[in-house]
């Protein structure tokens, strides 16, 4: 069926994992990456792809249909020629700024670009100035505040349903800009302006031990990890305290395991919430079965706690072509997303430096190269 002369053309920048590789996953929802979601829109249509991975690219080619002529190995070319309406960044952070950067210019209005959003907080708050100065629309990739289970999360906190926030315990696995960032984008969301962040990383050595890789590899990580000083800092694992302004305080654990998680447990003055990948838990007050008298926390059906408000999501996608036709900020926006990346940069600088790190000690230059 053909589209209708009004559909956006798309086109993606890195056609790896996020981008088309995990649509061939059978046990992932669908549509769960940028093409899938372009494919599955009829305001969309995917017209073209670029990678350096000329295997790569030429999968995506046939999985989404695209003719050989609009893969490109060079995104300028791609740029030049397809002039696409929408373009995805997927590629590395290290080029993602600069691949934004020439989308603009090329004249796309919208982007979506893959987080963390670039590798120094200094270079996000600039893409997001020259991206509101083209009059463009972009949005970062954090789907779980779309999501109703942590959107049913927000609404909780913000209307006092358990009582009051006191406490939260982040646990993830992976490093704490490029996993990590999808935590900072959900506390900043829940919690508001961070005050202060206290943070230990982890060593190659440890993280080697951590995920059961042979320790052998210690000696050239350590080294990889030296040579990296002179371009910027490769991304760790680490245990972090973060202290916000509502007074909420959090504690961070990533780093390094032999299996994935990511969780969050959220600890009110009347219940629990614990949310992530592989969890989805509420527990209110009621009467102890072991002590007269007391009351403990009893685990409840989430669902009946949600409202119909909590229900109507959305997708990235659908957040950036609102934006594209009414000209607002979307909530994922470039803005929020430098916020997630300064949040980690924060928790970084303090392991590193074994300092309190504070919004008005932000180091916004010190580079993420590995992100």
């Amino acid at each position: 069926m053909s589209r209708p002369p009004s559909t956006h053309r798309a086109a993606i920048i890195g056609t790896g994992r996020i981008a088309s590789l995990l649509e061939r996953d059978p046990l992932r929802p669908r549509p769960h990456t940028h093409a899938g979601w372009y494919a599955a829109d009829p305001r969309t249509a995917l017209v073209a792809g670029c990678d350096v991975d000329a295997d790569r690219l030429a999968a995506f080619g046939i999985d989404w249909g695209i003719a050989d002529a609009s893969l490109h190995a060079d995104y300028h070319r791609l740029l030049e020629l397809e002039r696409p309406d929408i373009v995805s960044v997927c590629a590395y952070a290290v080029d993602r700024v600069a691949m934004s950067r020439a989308a603009i210019a090329a004249g796309v209005r919208g982007l979506w670009i893959e987080k963390a959003v670039a590798c120094t907080v200094e270079d996000g708050e600039a893409l997001t100035r020259e991206v509101a100065a083209a009059g463009a629309a972009a949005v970062v990739d954090y789907p779980r505040r779309l999501e109703p289970r942590y959107r049913a999360v927000s609404r909780w906190i913000r209307e006092g349903t358990f009582g009051r926030l006191e406490a939260i315990h982040v646990l993830f696995s992976g490093h704490v800009v490029h996993t990590g960032t999808h935590a900072w984008d959900l506390l900043l969301a829940w919690c508001g302006p961070w005050v202060r962040v206290d943070a230990d990383l982890d060593t190659p050595a440890h993280e080697a031990a951590a995920s059961g890789d042979d320790h052998t590899r210690d000696a050239a990580d350590a080294a990889r990890y030296a040579s990296a000083l002179r371009d910027g800092i490769h991304d760790r694992g680490g245990r972090a305290h973060i202290v916000f302004e509502d007074g909420t305080e959090v504690f961070v654990t990533g780093g390094a395991k032999q299996y994935f998680v990511f969780q969050v447990d959220l600890v009110f003055s009347a219940g629990r919430v614990r949310i992530g990948n592989d969890v989805w838990e509420v527990a209110t007050p009621a009467d102890s079965p072991r002590y007269t008298g007391y009351r403990e926390l009893a685990p409840v059906d989430p669902s009946t706690w949600m409202s119909p408000e909590d229900l109507v999501g959305g997708s990235v996608l659908g957040a950036l072509l609102d934006a594209m036709t009414t000209g607002q900020a979307p909530a994922l926006s470039l803005e929020a997303a430098t916020r997630s990346l300064a949040l980690g940069v924060a928790v970084m600088q303090a392991g590193l430096t074994r300092t309190t790190v504070t919004p008005s000690t932000l180091d916004r230059t010190l580079r993420i190269a590995s992100i």
